[in-house]
């Protein structure tokens, strides 16, 4: 199956809000990084850790569970109403309890996690609002799967424009420091989440059924160790930084993990439009999906790695404009993240492979080997390399990681991946990376430096012509798509 012009219509759509989003904080950060103190975002920081691994057990995985199964259910009215229902009510119920538990024991989790229990209030505020960010995610992905794009993207234009622009107003005009970039995240969740729940249920019946709602949460249970490793993965680089530089290394090195994440956020808009086409090929055709699916995770990866590109080229002159000199530190961390974050262009596909065999149980010890060679490679390169050991670090995490998960993928639903165009982008990548690290080390002249970038953007789109990514025909029908024209109508024809 090709993607209909409605799927790429789709991307665009479901990008609007990321670069919307990801506008809204390269305004704000000029603000916020000449008010808070790098130690301020640091707390910032290691306050949003516990929340990543509770959320995740909490929850117990519904959320995932209620993703992979709407797909079983999406032709049964009653059933999926009784699997959207029954979720909506675990989750709600499960945030009140658990809130109750966080806020006793707040105090010891920041002493745990900060060192200091002072910070406690700050963890609490982090934790309802990531759990309601869960929640929002739940919706999120079903409009998605609905291939609603156009109330995902909404909903999500709207919880960033609250969480930013409450965030500056709490910073900047009442003076609440770290505390107002939390509340501003809160803001933000409590008010679309409370949208979200009216207006996705307004046409919807309310139908509780525990044995569907058992189901969801037996494989959602599948998934929720990994919240275990993804603690340790989000928290020990940074533990290691507190603890052998200061809380202003976590505010630097988590603003350049920000940024470089950024990529991540704008894949999964993509994969928005893409993961709808990837389900019903896979679930509707089974094995005689793998050739159509590798032509399309070929066409993910080039659109993908397309802004992976260009941050890396451009991370020093995207710092240089949103930041003061204290954080220019960050570059390097940008550049080295935002090479290892294009690995996860494999760790979105893969997804599919353990949902659709249901045996997600695998993904556990995978991300376990994986946080492994993460804190291993901690352990040994920040005493030495500082911010360039916890950046380098992350990567040798996702290299692992999503090269057995990807291993193992293959042997439960094998994909006939396009290998060479795959390589040929991923060298790409690499290269520009070393290439521009090497660059701002030698510090050559500026001319020469912004030749080099030409030359990788020139081969990034040769490659595109060559894999026949980007064709005459796939331009007129992005054209179309955007246009709606009478164009459409002759490149359907």
């Amino acid at each position: 199956m090709a993607l209909t012009e409605k799927n790429i219509r789709n991307i665009f759509i479901y990008a609007a809000p990321r670069f919307i989003g990801y506008g809204l904080n390269l305004l704000s950060l000029p603000i916020l990084t000449r008010i808070l103190t790098p130690e301020d975002f640091g707390i910032v920081v290691l306050s949003g850790v516990f929340p990543a691994i509770a959320v995740g057990i909490f929850s117990l995985g519904v959320t995932f569970g209620a993703e992979r199964y709407y797909f079983e259910y999406r032709k049964d009215h009653e059933k999926l109403n009784s699997l959207v229902f029954s979720s909506q009510l675990f989750l709600y119920t499960s945030l009140i309890i658990s809130s109750v538990i966080v806020f006793s024991l707040k105090g010891i989790i920041a002493s745990i996690i900060t060192g200091n229990a002072i910070y406690g209030h700050a963890v609490f505020i982090a934790y309802i609002s990531a759990y309601l960010g869960q929640i929002i995610t739940f919706y999120l992905r079903l409009y998605q799967n609905m291939e609603k794009a156009v109330f995902h993207s909404l909903f999500t234009i709207l919880q960033a424009a609250i969480s930013t622009g409450m965030s500056l107003l709490l910073v900047w005009y009442f003076k609440m420091s770290y505390m107002g970039m939390i509340y501003g995240s809160l803001s933000g969740a409590f008010t679309v989440c409370l949208v979200m729940l009216f207006h996705f249920n307004k046409n919807s019946l309310f139908i509780l059924n525990g044995k569907i709602l058992l189901e969801n949460i037996k494989y959602g249970l599948q998934v929720v160790p990994k919240s275990f490793t993804g603690f340790i993965s989000k928290f020990f680089d940074k533990y290691l930084l507190n603890n052998m530089l200061s809380l202003s290394a976590v505010g630097v090195f988590n603003i350049g993990q920000t940024i470089g994440n950024t990529l991540f956020f704008l894949m999964s808009t993509v994969w928005s439009s893409f993961q709808p086409v990837y389900y019903r090929e896979v679930f509707d055709k089974g094995k005689d999906g793998s050739v159509p699916v590798g032509r399309i995770f070929t066409i993910f990866s080039y659109i993908t790695l397309m802004p992976v590109l260009l941050l890396i080229l451009f991370a020093q002159e995207i710092v240089y404009t949103v930041a003061p000199a204290p954080y220019y530190e960050a570059i390097d961390i940008i550049i080295i993240i935002s090479a290892g974050v294009a690995t996860q262009t494999f760790g979105m596909f893969v997804g599919v492979q353990y949902a659709y065999t249901k045996k997600a149980y695998w993904i556990f010890p995978i991300t376990v080997v994986g946080t492994l060679a993460n804190v291993i490679s901690n352990i040994l390169l920040i005493p030495k390399f500082g911010l360039i050991g916890a950046g380098i670090s992350v990567n040798t995490g996702y290299i692992v990681m999503y090269s057995i998960l990807t291993f193992v993928g293959q042997k439960l639903y094998r994909i006939e991946y396009e290998w060479k165009t795959i390589a040929q982008l991923f060298v790409l990548i690499a290269g520009a990376a070393v290439s521009v690290l090497y660059l701002r080390a030698r510090e050559f002249n500026i001319m020469y430096v912004y030749l080099i970038k030409t030359v990788f953007i020139f081969l990034f789109i040769c490659i595109g012509i060559t894999s026949k990514v980007i064709t005459k025909h796939s331009v007129e029908k992005v054209f179309a798509s955007l246009l709606g024209s009478a164009r459409r109508k002759e490149v359907q024809a």
